[in-house]
């Protein structure tokens, strides 16, 4: 890969040369503008459609998680089962505790609090 040359000398100060010598190393480096601008356009290019493929990779990939999820979802809906079955037991425990509070405020006279104050 080409660096860009600042117009600075090296430390030899040989830059320019050093440039020229890499060039004659590795003879598709462009030597023009027309052959920077095509190496660039070819650049992107490479830049896009390896874009395009890590996106359809990803896409894959979600897609392929998606469908893991399906076929565990009767193991999903098991577990909201016994989730609802919790929540259930749950509840009928507040209404007795709840019932057996009331039934003791009526036995000694009082209103049940409605929780205003």
């Amino acid at each position: 890969m080409n660096v860009p040359h600042s117009g600075a000398a090296d430390f030899d100060g040989q830059g320019p040369v050093r440039d020229e010598v890499a060039r004659s190393r590795h003879p598709d480096s462009p030597r023009s503008l027309e052959e920077i601008d095509a190496a660039l356009a070819r650049l992107l290019a490479e830049t896009e459609a390896t874009v395009s493929q890590l996106r359809a990779e990803l896409e894959r990939r979600q897609h392929q998680a998606q469908h893991a999820e399906i076929e565990r979802l009767e193991h999903h809906l098991a577990e909201a089962t016994v989730n609802w079955s919790k929540v259930k037991d749950f509840f009928d425990e507040a209404l007795r505790e709840l019932t057996s509070r009331r039934a003791v405020e009526d036995e000694h006279g009082r209103a049940p609090d409605d929780g205003d104050g």
